[in-house]
């Protein structure tokens, strides 16, 4: 009895686990120059060491060796709106389940001495989430706090083929970690809940490839792949009672080793990047990112496994932007980016609320001198209703959404 007891809740918040995992979407920034346009044409090459993150073909437009650096944080706004519940759930709504979370990058890309060849290496965070609920909020069943987190180290080399063509490709190593924290119901709903928590971690390899094509001085076109990510979470799954009945005596404080499976989806960004005039340039990316792919996530315990399906489909991002050279020291850009909505409302759930997501973005760079530059963007994140349609609590949030704030240094040398 007490196996599957354990087994029957931990299979439940696994799968609640699997969604926040699933839905972090990719990141498209960076905290480079190219952020301040919501990353628009960024595949078609930037002028920082950072071009590497979006395109590794593209590091071969750089001379000599470059250091970026950047660092920032994301400032949170989550409120949700109860339409319906019932009083097991309650009635809060969990206050504003938004969170500071901190990032930062780096980035070295060196030519090589060669007309060929060119080479470097990426450091940096490339997807993640973070959101906490109050302790007796409507969905404290399917979590109270969720943090998400997965780092790169990527180095990378490129080859020019032709004047006009060149490829890339990065070799990517990937920490991914999670930690899930939720209410466990007892069964009578007189009594105090339990708490739950989840914690897991892996190490996984996947890669990067790149092309870019320079039609002209003033226009060239990229082309980058990002491989699927098949993230196990190994870890634990601890389970708290308060041991006043005869189940809470039995489980009181247990543990149970987890393994769960979930598949980070492969992408595809095309980018165009045109100069205007001496002044203005224009940039543009299309993207499809491949979610339907999740399909089930894997759950294992001692006690066996058991697949989850998902309901993930694919998204589709869009990104237009613009850059001015006011003069000789200072660079302007701008820009703004869509992403379609990954789950409908039946599926969606309170780990990551995400729904179509629209960024706008504002950034400027100024030059100290022949050889470094610091830069900053501000991006607000409009990350839209995100509908939760529930069989035992629905809803929507009035407010979701995020601001970006991050500063950078480049030097060449």
């Amino acid at each position: 009895m007490m196996k599957i007891l354990k087994g029957c809740t931990v299979a439940a918040t696994i799968l609640t686990a699997g969604t926040a995992s699933a839905g972090g979407l990719w990141l498209n920034e960076y905290g480079d120059f190219a952020g301040g346009r919501a990353a628009a044409g960024a595949s078609a090459g930037t002028d920082e060491a950072m071009t590497i993150a979006y395109n590794p073909a593209s590091i071969l437009r750089q001379e000599g060796s470059q250091l970026f650096v950047s660092a920032g944080a994301v400032f949170g706004n989550m409120n949700f709106d109860i339409d319906y519940s019932n009083p097991r759930n309650g009635y809060g709504d969990g206050g504003n389940a938004g969170e500071i979370a901190p990032l930062a990058s780096m980035a070295y890309i060196n030519d090589l001495d060669s007309d060929k060849w060119s080479a470097g290496v990426f450091l940096g965070g490339i997807s993640g989430a973070g959101m906490k609920y109050h302790d007796d909020w409507v969905g404290r069943y399917q979590a109270t706090e969720v943090s998400l987190a997965l780092l790169a180290l990527a180095p990378s080399v490129a080859y020019q083929v032709t004047d006009k063509w060149s490829v890339g490709v990065s070799a990517q190593a990937v920490y991914a970690d999670l930690k899930l924290y939720m209410a466990v119901p007892r069964l009578d709903p007189s009594l105090e809940d339990g708490r739950g928590n989840i914690n897991g971690n892996d190490v996984k390899p996947a890669f990067a490839l790149g092309t870019l094509y320079e039609l002209s001085d003033v226009t060239r076109f990229g082309l980058a792949y990002q491989s699927e990510i098949n993230i196990k979470f190994d870890g634990d799954f601890k389970i708290n009672i308060p041991a006043d009945n005869p189940v809470g005596a039995a489980i009181g404080t247990r543990g149970v080793s987890t393994d769960t499976e979930i598949d980070f989806a492969q992408y595809v960004r095309f980018s165009v990047h045109q100069d205007m005039d001496e002044r203005w340039s224009v940039e543009f990316t299309v993207g499809w990112d491949d979610w339907s792919s999740l399909g089930n996530v894997l759950v294992s315990t001692q006690d066996g496994q058991a697949g989850i399906p998902t309901k993930w489909k694919d998204t589709y991002h869009v990104a237009w932007g613009a850059q001015y050279k006011l003069n000789e020291d200072w660079d302007l850009t701008g820009g703004v980016a869509y992403d379609s909505n990954p789950v409908n409302a039946r599926n969606r759930n309170a780990q990551l609320p995400v729904d179509r997501q629209i960024r706008y973005a504002s950034g400027a760079r100024y030059k100290l001198n022949d050889s470094m530059t610091i830069g900053g963007y501000l991006m607000y994140m409009d990350m839209g209703s995100a509908q939760i349609t529930g069989s035992r609590f629905g809803g929507d949030f009035d407010y979701n959404n995020a601001l970006q704030v991050a500063i950078n240094a480049n030097w060449s040398f």
